[in-house]
């Protein structure tokens, strides 16, 4: 027990003194971890300050470089960058970035950039350590200088990110099969690796004159074969555009680029999860970038370059390395779609120049310009979607997270995975809502859809619509109402337009989403509450909604302006009724606008899915397919051509009348032989004032009996009036009774003065009569030959037969002792001479 007593204390104090060695040891370990820490800050430092250094000045250096004359300011030929003294001041290769800093050359390495992702690891561990134990005396002046070594060294990268993103150019290049020569008619060619783009080039034409570029010549049913053969075979992006997608970014760069994002992305941006802003308050910064399909609508001026502010605004994600990703890639893509728009728009100028000064005609030239300026908006499509292909090119190598290696989804925040979305969606949109102030632009300034018609309401447009009503009875200002050839080319261009933007937009609005826009993501509402949301509804997506939606209501309208300028058509006026009965323009011109936008039936469906019109109120699938709205132009246009034929009654002269029918006899025959009524086969009708034009839709014919009904109805009504006119003839050849007739000498049947001044009455009245007819009638217009000839055949048909038989029974009697040639003056075979040679054809 004693012994007992003197080793308890002894074995107690060694315990201690072991727990105490210990907890030494931990200490010692913590201090030593601690200094580390505390001088973490210091090692990690240089590193990061050389990055921030050199990626500030290398982006002073590239500007600096930049010729202002090219917008994507990339040089051929990097070596023959140098100073005023002669020194190279930059070089690229695939080792090393070299710039300035203080008049020394640096040299920003690969290894530079690994070393700055390394120590921003570093700093994010110090960080954590230092919270936690927020006690220390010492640990807010730590985290205070690590906080300012982080933010340099993501400054630092945001600022390469944007240098390499943004000096990279464009991810188009030009194909391989448009051979663009250098310095050809003043064009030049920048390159920077595989990237291509052409400055002040003239698309349509090569140096000595001849063809160069296929799409700037194409026709609408050229490019709408093209598209639809692509999407049947699934290939549309080989067929699409002048360019094709191309990744500008050399294997340095996608190396160095793919360590910043893989260091930046996820939480790498923020030094302390515990201390980065909440997901709901990154949500809720993100939805402001965002709108309803329903909700985008035009914030900006027409033309002025931007359709919505929402795509101007600079993303603030609360990522920087993906807002610096996104104001680097949004200006490069903005920027490479206004130059190709500019380029279409300078040599589209320059032809109208050239063939205005040629003494072309006025009319056909604005139709010609009216089709151009479609087929560029059609160009300007189809180049933003190889645009939008090419920077997701470059997101999915190395923005997406999945480009890094060590790649795990699960480990990926949801409100980053949004942000991601967002950061490339504000790129695309960028080109899609240019895409759209230029298609609104040229229904606004070419189309000349600015202002809506005074009282083009539908109940104005469906009243009217019997034949023969008032046409102008509405108060509508003719004024206001544009020429029939003017509305229908630019109803034709809107169609064509319509017509890319309904095959070309799903693919669009594809290319503008990524994989991940299909995962239930999270936005917030206006009281702060997290919601789920379909993260398909990107503004990038929604704009390519609102271009398909404003091109269908602006087709709309422009269908209305050709039905009402074909409705309200002036009546007067030597241009609009011609003089000598002849095919008013009006109805060439309505021939003209029905070919020209018959071929376009699908795009018509579009319109009517979507858009009630006057003529076809239903939208959706029981909506009429484009033979409604050719029946109601058809059905306005003989409503116009029956008031026009009742304003020549107005007129003075005795034929007035009759060329009101004469009128309505030209129209409606050439109306039938232009769209292959076959009332008279094989005629030779030419197509007034559209000679020259090769329409799509020349070959278009109405199969309806509607048609034939109405025009042949009328034709047969106003041939039968006119040859009214004619008939009046017959009152002086009706049979005198034997009675009447008495003779002095039965033997010469010399009549008496009373039979004799019968027969006179009747010879002198037809010959009066018939002068009088032909004399006016002769001068009067048949515009085709076989027209002529039924109308000469059908007029000798109303009286010669009978004035050969009055005349072979009359003449033989002597009813005039000196005056006899006199009254037998017209014999028959000279009628009927007379006859054949009446009507200018």
């Amino acid at each position: 027990r004693y012994l007992a007593t003197l080793t308890s204390p002894a074995t107690e104090t060694s315990t201690s003194l072991t727990q105490a060695s210990t907890n030494l040891t931990s200490t010692l370990a913590l201090l030593r971890d601690a200094r580390e820490k505390f001088d973490t800050a210091a090692d990690c430092e240089p590193s990061i300050d050389r990055l921030y250094r050199g990626a500030k000045d290398l982006v002073e250096t590239r500007n600096r470089r930049d010729r202002p004359s090219n917008i994507y300011n990339v040089p051929n030929d990097t070596s023959s960058i140098i100073d005023g003294i002669g020194r190279r001041i930059f070089n690229d290769d695939d080792t090393m970035t070299v710039a300035t800093l203080n008049g020394t050359i640096v040299g920003l390495t690969e290894q530079d950039v690994y070393a700055a992702a390394d120590s921003l690891e570093i700093l994010r561990d110090a960080h954590v350590f230092f919270h936690e134990r927020s006690s220390w005396k010492s640990s807010k002046g730590a985290l205070t200088n690590i906080e300012r070594v982080h933010q340099l060294g993501v400054d630092g990268m945001c600022n390469l990110i944007k240098c390499h993103l943004h000096h990279t150019g464009p991810a188009i290049r030009i194909k391989r099969a448009l051979t663009l020569l250098r310095n050809a008619d003043d064009a030049t060619i920048d390159t920077r690796g595989v990237s291509t783009i052409a400055t002040n080039t003239t698309f349509g034409t090569r140096k000595l004159g001849g063809p160069m570029n296929s799409y700037a010549l194409e026709t609408a049913r050229d490019t709408r074969e093209r598209l639809s053969a692509a999407l049947q075979n699934r290939d549309l992006m080989k067929s699409v555009g002048e360019y094709e997608e191309s990744l500008p970014l050399d294997t340095r760069t996608v190396r160095e680029l793919r360590a910043m994002f893989e260091c930046l992305g996820g939480n790498g941006c923020f030094l302390n999860p515990a201390t980065k802003p909440s997901a709901e308050s990154i949500l809720k910064e993100l939805s402001k970038h965002q709108a309803a399909a329903a909700k985008v609508s035009r914030t900006e001026k027409i033309g002025s370059g931007y359709y919505t502010k929402l795509s101007m605004k600079n993303l603030e994600s609360g990522y920087p390395h993906l807002d610096a990703y996104a104001e680097a890639r949004r200006t490069i893509a903005y920027n490479a779609m206004q130059l190709f728009y500019r380029q279409l728009r300078d040599e589209r100028k320059k032809e109208w120049d050239k063939t205005a000064s040629s003494g072309r005609d006025m009319a056909e030239l604005e139709s010609g310009e009216l089709d151009s300026s479609a087929r560029d908006a059609v160009r300007c499509l189809e180049h933003a979607m190889v645009i939008v292909a090419g920077e997701k090119s470059i997101y999915r190598c190395v923005v997406s997270p999945t480009s890094s290696h060590n790649h795990d989804t699960s480990k990926v925040p949801l409100e980053y995975k949004y942000a991601l979305v967002a950061s490339y969606s504000s790129v695309c949109s960028a080109v899609v809502d240019r895409v759209l102030d230029i298609i609104e632009l040229f229904f606004v300034k070419d189309a000349a859809l600015r202002n809506t018609l005074p009282n083009a309401s539908s109940s104005n447009l469906n009243e009217g619509m019997s034949l023969g009503s008032d046409l102008l009875s509405h108060g509508t200002n003719a004024s206001a109402v544009p020429s029939v050839r003017f509305a229908a080319s630019a109803a034709a261009a809107g169609l064509r337009i319509l017509d890319a933007v309904r095959m070309l937009g799903p693919s669009l609005a594809k290319l503008c989403e990524m994989a991940s826009n299909k995962l239930q993501l999270q936005r917030v509402d206006s009281v702060g509450s997290v919601t789920s949301k379909d993260s398909s509804s990107t503004l990038a997506s929604n704009l390519c909604i609102a271009v398909h939606r404003m091109t269908v209501k602006n087709v709309g309208k422009a269908l209305e302006n050709l039905a009402l300028s074909v409705k309200h058509d002036p009546i007067s006026g030597e241009k609009f009724r011609p003089q000598d009965a002849s095919v008013a323009p009006l109805t060439s011109d309505a021939v003209r606008a029905i070919r020209l936008v018959s071929p376009f039936v699908s795009a018509y469906k579009s319109v009517t899915k979507r858009r009630p019109l006057p003529w076809d109120p239903k939208v959706g699938d029981a909506a009429g397919e484009m033979d409604f709205f050719i029946r109601y132009l058809i059905m306005s246009l003989l409503a116009n051509l029956q008031a026009k034929g009742t304003a020549y009654a107005q007129d003075p002269g005795p034929v007035a009348e009759a060329k009101s029918h004469l009128f309505l006899v030209n129209n409606t025959y050439y109306l039938s032989e232009q769209l292959k009524y076959n009332y008279i086969p094989e005629s030779s009708a030419p197509i007034l004032l559209n000679i020259q034009e090769d329409i799509d839709g020349n070959d278009f014919k109405i199969r309806g009996e509607w048609f034939s009904d109405q025009v042949n109805k009328l034709f047969v009504n106003s041939k039968k009036k006119y040859l009214q006119y004619w008939d009046s003839l017959n009152e002086y050849l009706r049979d005198v009774a034997n009675g009447q007739l008495t003779y002095t000498n039965p033997e010469q049947k010399l009549l008496t003065l009373e039979s004799g001044r019968l027969l006179k009455a009747r010879f002198s009245g037809f010959n009066d009569t018939f002068e009088r007819m032909y004399e006016s009638h002769r001068h009067l217009t048949i515009f085709d030959s076989k027209l002529r000839e039924i109308i000469i055949s059908d007029v000798k048909n109303t009286f010669l037969p009978r004035y050969e038989q009055f005349f072979s029974i009359y003449s033989k009697y002597q009813f005039s002792k000196k005056n006899m040639d006199d009254y037998l003056k017209y014999r028959p075979d000279k009628v009927g001479d007379m006859l054949s040679n009446m009507f200018v054809s």
